[in-house]
C-alpha cells in the first residue's frame, strides 16, 4: 500500500513549480531578504531621489528615459555636477530622443566638466535604421552600491504640475530598494552603459549583498525582443484568481494580452484597468479607447484617470503579487524598449500598492456600456470597495473547478502566444472604419508634409542601414569566392604508394 504524499510536500512541490515558472517567464530570479519602500508621485519621488545623491560618498548611476531641461532637471543637474566635482564618480546614461533638445543644447556639459561621464543612448546614425524605434525607457538610480530607485517618474518639473495655471501633479508609483537585488540592478544599467561605450570600469562600488528586509522581488531588466515583461504579464493574467488591477499610463495591449484579460475577468476574476482620460500623448488614449468594448464586454472594469495625467505603470493581482516599474502595457514597451520592473511577492505591499489603486479610483471615471447601441460611454458611478481578504477556498469542489477554469486560461494565453494573432469582434467595426478614413485622409493629402517628412527620415535611415548591411554581405561572399577560389588553385598533395596508410 503506498503511502500518500504530505500535504505539505505537494504544496512545497506546487511553489517550486509556480517559482520556476515565473522566473523562466520574467528572465530573473526570485531573490529574498529586499528592504523595498512604496514611493507615490514627485511629492516622495523627488525628494527622495535628492536626499539619497545629496549623500553620495562613492558613487551615483543613472538610466533615465527624460532628464529635462527645467526647474526640477536643472536642480538635479547641479546636484550631480557638485558631487562629481566632490570625486563621487557620477555616470548618467540618458535616451537620446528623451532628452534630445537637452542633447542637442548642451544641457549635460555641467556634469561632464565637474568630472562625471555621461552618454546618450541610440542617437540617429545612418547605419541605425529601425534600431531608431527602441529607446532606453528606464528609471533608475543607483546610489554607493546600496540603494536603488526604480519608477515610472523622469527627472522632469512635468511630474509637479503648474499650480499657476491650477495643474495638480502626475500620478505615478516608484519605490526605493535596498538588499541583494541592488546587485541586480547595478548588472542592467552595466549592461546599457556598455552598448554605448566601453564597459562600466571595475571601481565602481561592490553592492551591498547581505539581506536588508523581508521581502522577496525579482528585478527584470528587459532589452529589445526579450518581452521578458509580456510573458511575466501574461502568465500573471493567467494564475489571477481573485483580482488583478491594472494602472497603465499608454495602453495598446497586443492581442495576446487582451485576450488573457478577456479569459480572467470571464472566470470571476475581477479585473480592474486605470488609464488616462487625457494624456501627454493624445493619440494613443485615443487608441485605447477602441479597445474597451472587447474588456467591458467582457467583464473587465475600465476607468479613466480624472486629472491632468496619471503615468504609473503598475499591477497588482490576489493581493499578494505586484510589479512597479517603466513598463507600459503596449508593443513598444514589450518588444522594443530597454525597461525596468521590480516585482514584489509580497502581502504588505501588495495590500498598500492594492489600497492606493482603490484611492486612485475616487478620482476616476468608469467606463460603461450604455445606450441602445451599447456604446463605451463615461458614468459618475464611483466604486465603493474594500480589500478582498486573502484566503482559500471554502470548499475544495470550487477550488478544483477554479484550478481546471485557471488551467484553461493558461493554455489559451499559450495558444495565443503562438497563434500571435485575435479574431476582431464586431463590436470593434466602427472603431476599424474611423481608424481607416483617417488613414486614407492623410494618404490623400491630409497635413502631407506632418506624414511624410518623420516617414521620409525613417525611410532615407532604414534604406540607408539596409544598404550598408547589402554592401557588408557582398564583400562577404566575394572574400568566400576568393578563399573558394585560392583553394581550388592549390596543387593537390602527391601520395606515395609505397607509404604505409596512415
Amino acid at each position: 500500500m503506498h503511502k500518500t504524499e504530505p500535504v505539505s510536500a505537494k504544496l512545497e512541490l506546487i511553489r517550486q513549480l509556480a517559482d520556476q515558472a515565473f522566473s523562466r517567464s520574467a528572465g530573473a530570479p526570485l531573490v529574498n531578504g529586499n528592504r523595498v519602500e512604496l514611493l507615490f508621485d514627485s511629492t516622495e519621488n523627488f525628494p527622495a531621489w535628492k536626499d539619497a545623491i545629496a549623500g553620495a560618498k562613492e558613487s551615483v548611476l543613472i538610466e533615465m528615459y527624460i532628464f529635462a531641461n527645467n526647474r526640477y532637471g536643472r536642480q538635479l543637474r547641479e546636484l550631480l555636477a557638485e558631487r562629481a566635482a566632490a570625486g563621487v564618480k557620477v555616470r548618467l546614461l540618458y535616451d537620446w530622443l528623451g532628452s534630445w533638445k537637452e542633447h542637442l543644447t548642451g544641457f549635460f556639459k555641467p556634469i561632464v566638466a565637474a568630472g562625471g561621464e555621461v552618454r546618450a543612448f541610440n542617437p540617429p546614425s545612418l547605419v541605425g535604421g529601425l534600431s531608431l524605434l527602441g529607446r532606453d525607457h528606464r528609471k533608475l538610480i543607483v546610489v554607493d552600491g546600496q540603494e536603488a530607485f526604480v519608477s515610472g517618474l523622469c527627472v522632469s518639473s512635468l511630474w509637479e504640475g503648474n499650480p499657476a495655471r491650477q495643474l495638480p501633479p502626475w500620478r505615478d508609483t516608484g519605490l526605493r530598494l535596498a538588499g541583494p537585488l541592488v546587485a541586480d540592478a547595478i548588472a542592467a544599467f552595466a549592461d546599457s552603459w556598455e552598448s554605448c561605450g566601453t564597459p562600466l570600469s571595475d571601481d565602481a562600488p561592490p553592492p551591498h549583498a547581505g539581506p536588508t528586509g523581508p521581502v522577496a522581488a525579482r528585478l527584470i531588466a528587459t532589452t529589445p525582443a526579450t518581452a521578458n515583461v509580456m510573458r511575466l504579464d501574461l502568465m500573471i493574467a493567467s494564475f489571477a484568481r481573485r483580482t488583478l488591477w491594472l494602472t497603465d499610463a499608454y495602453f495598446i495591449g497586443a492581442g495576446t494580452y487582451l485576450a488573457a484579460l478577456q479569459n480572467a475577468a470571464r472566470d470571476g476574476v475581477d479585473v480592474r484597468l486605470l488609464v488616462p482620460r487625457s494624456s501627454d500623448i493624445g493619440w494613443i488614449a485615443t487608441v485605447s479607447r477602441t479597445l474597451y468594448r472587447p474588456l467591458l464586454e467582457a467583464g473587465v472594469r475600465v476607468f479613466e484617470w480624472n486629472g491632468p495625467m496619471i503615468h504609473a505603470k503598475t499591477a497588482v493581482a490576489d493581493g499578494r503579487w505586484a510589479r512597479i516599474g517603466s513598463t507600459n502595457l503596449n508593443a513598444s514597451s514589450w518588444l522594443a524598449n530597454r525597461e525596468i520592473d521590480v516585482a514584489i511577492e509580497d502581502e504588505v505591499l501588495a495590500g498598500q500598492l492594492a489600497s492606493k489603486f482603490l484611492q486612485d479610483l475616487q478620482n476616476a471615471t468608469e467606463v460603461v456600456l450604455a445606450g441602445p447601441r451599447q456604446r463605451p460611454t463615461l458614468t459618475r458611478r464611483r466604486p465603493r470597495d474594500v480589500l478582498l481578504p486573502v484566503s482559500p477556498r471554502s470548499s475544495a469542489a470550487a477550488g478544483a473547478s477554479a484550478a481546471a477554469r485557471q488551467a484553461a486560461r493558461i493554455g489559451d494565453a499559450v495558444g495565443a502566444v503562438v497563434r500571435g494573432s485575435r479574431n476582431v469582434d464586431a463590436s470593434e467595426a466602427a472603431s476599424f472604419l474611423t481608424i481607416g478614413l483617417s488613414l486614407l485622409a492623410l494618404a490623400i493629402g491630409f497635413f502631407p508634409y506632418l506624414v511624410a517628412a518623420p516617414l521620409t527620415l525613417l525611410l532615407v535611415l532604414t534604406g540607408g542601414a539596409i544598404t550598408v548591411k547589402a554592401l557588408g554581405l557582398y564583400r562577404a561572399r566575394r572574400r568566400k569566392k576568393q578563399h573558394a577560389s585560392q583553394l581550388a588553385d592549390k596543387p593537390a598533395p602527391t601520395h606515395d604508394d609505397s607509404s604505409p596508410m596512415p
